[in-house]
């Protein structure tokens, strides 16, 4: 168990590198493009609305009564009809007709909801890039703090061994017992579960930044990837803003606010009449004249909505609903993200101090660790002290490291709570 778990295949070597594997195949920013696609496509959509249209129609109709080479036929009425007398046994019509909406109060308005909307799928974008680089960079930072508590289990597990042969060695000379054989292996067994532990601790770390980089296998961190790269890394790709206000998420909370509002006056819009002018140009040709016929005609039409069995008002009525739950999704969303700001603020402060404690307390366990072996090598101490020093250290070494990586992601936290991350585009 000495040896330490195989490196995966692929490493990560920098936070840029990360970030740029981050932005190529994560399938979550690419949804994310596609809604702003969605909601560009929505907006041309709207815009088409108002614009005049073209059509185009054509039509060929062949007789198949009465039959080829029969001059007369009986019309509907009974009467016997010749087929010189004007009956075509082949037509052909084609007119183009064109449509200019004129006055449309509603379809006005979609447009400019249309854009909005745009507006708030970029602005989810930018919120989802912001949350991206926070759960990459943590994912980064817990595969590094994994490599060295899966270290520092080794040279525990190697510690305990060294422990157990100098017992050995005293046990022969007759200055040691049988129960200290019996507390130098259990101490031996402590720290080989402890290096099982931490070990599967460090395979989960690469299969979560393995998905955070977008690869469906285990990914590591080059050894000498340290967690203050990461923190400066993070720093570079996103940039604070002055006012929680200036979030993309809570921007994108208003953003909905207004589409839900302009959505309800839609509603309203549609109660009004619309006024369109169109003009149809048709040209039929048979084979009895031989001759075309041509019309041209402009009409003006005038739609008054009148009754439609109260869709409208249910219409109105869901969308007022919608508005008032945007307005308290946008209040619920200050609230705790007010809260979170000042949270994560403070926890840096904390992380901060229990480093400094987990410093102080790794210090004093070596030095204790330190003077319990020598003691015992003189025989100036017992198993007992032995093996609980040694616990000790190795318990303040992980927690050590754990203080530090606790302190990095309180400041990324800090960070990413009041930034953007346009960067990781």
């Amino acid at each position: 168990m000495l040896v330490p778990v195989p490196p995966p295949r692929r490493a990560i070597a920098s936070w840029d590198e990360a970030a740029r594997l981050m932005r190529a195949r994560s399938t979550d920013l690419r949804r994310a493009h596609d809604e702003i696609r969605r909601a560009e496509a929505d907006s041309r959509t709207a815009l088409a609305a108002v614009l005049p249209s073209l059509n185009a129609t054509g039509t060929a109709s062949h007789t198949l009564l009465p039959a080829a080479g029969s001059n007369t036929f009986v019309d509907a009425s009974g009467a016997t009809v010749s087929a010189a007398s004007g009956r075509a046994r082949n037509t052909l019509n084609a007119s183009l007709r064109l449509g200019v909406p004129l006055v449309d109060l509603k379809a006005w308005h979609a447009i400019g909801t249309a854009h909005r909307n745009e507006d708030a799928a970029r602005l989810g974008q930018a919120e989802l890039e912001r949350t991206t680089a926070a759960a990459l960079a943590a994912a980064i930072a817990e595969s590094v703090t994994a490599e060295r508590v899966s270290e520092l289990g080794r040279v525990g597990l190697k510690n305990a061994l060294e422990r157990l042969a100098l017992t050995e060695a005293k046990e022969r000379t007759g200055t040691a017992t049988g129960l200290d054989i019996v507390r130098a292996k259990q101490d031996v067994a402590q720290a080989r579960s402890s290096l099982v532990t931490s070990d599967e601790a460090l395979r989960k770390s690469r299969d979560a930044l393995g998905l955070a980089v977008g690869f469906a296998e285990p990914v590591g961190v080059l050894p000498t990837t340290s967690l203050e790269s990461i923190e400066s890394g993070a720093l570079k790709a996103c940039h604070p803003l002055p006012h929680l206000e200036q979030r993309p998420d809570l921007l994108a909370a208003k953003q909905q606010v207004e589409l839900s509002a302009r959505r309800a006056h839609e509603v309203d819009l549609g109660f009004f009449p619309t006024l369109s002018a169109s003009s149809t140009l048709a040209q039929s040709v048979t084979d009895v004249s031989g001759a075309g016929l041509a019309t041209w005609n402009v009409q003006a039409v005038l739609s008054v909505p009148l009754w439609d069995g109260g869709a409208r008002y249910g219409a109105r009525r869901n969308a007022a609903a919608v508005t008032d739950e945007s307005l308290g999704s946008l209040t619920a969303l200050r609230r705790t993200s007010s809260v979170g700001l000042a949270q994560a603020r403070r926890n840096v402060e904390v992380a901060r101090e229990s480093l400094r404690v987990a410093k102080e307390a790794r210090d004093l366990a070596f030095e204790v660790d330190r003077l319990t072996r020598a003691g015992y090598q003189t025989g100036k101490g017992t198993s007992l002290e032995l093996v609980a020093s040694a616990v000790a250290l190795r318990q303040a070494e992980v927690n050590l490291a754990l203080e530090e990586l606790g302190l990095i992601q309180a400041r990324l936290s800090s960070l990413l709570t009041l930034a953007t991350c346009g960067a990781a585009r």
